[in-house]
């Protein structure tokens, strides 16, 4: 299923995604939509992240229990794994 969605930008980013477009032989919408699901998995992946170190804070200003070094450095490496990944798909 696609939904249509109306966009304001201004005219350089409309004439630079044109111009892009024609260039892929793409449509624009093509072109947005393989631009923007990286972008868009990138800040899930921000907040979801945000999301998890706020929870951990808050629990260890409640319980005062921490995480050992070991682990930090484990969720540390899984985000930029996950960084990684997404730039990856970027660069394509």
């Amino acid at each position: 299923m696609t939904r249509q969605l109306n966009l304001r930008v201004d005219d350089e980013f409309a004439e630079r995604l044109e111009r892009l477009s024609r260039r892929m032989g793409r449509s624009m919408a093509a072109v947005l939509e393989a631009i923007g699901s990286p972008a868009i998995e990138a800040a899930e992946a921000d907040i979801q992240f945000e999301a998890e170190a706020l929870a951990a804070w808050e629990e260890y200003e409640l319980t005062g229990t921490h995480v050992p070094a070991e682990e930090v450095d484990t969720l540390f490496d899984a985000a930029l794994d996950r960084a990684r990944a997404v730039a990856e798909k970027q660069r394509g």
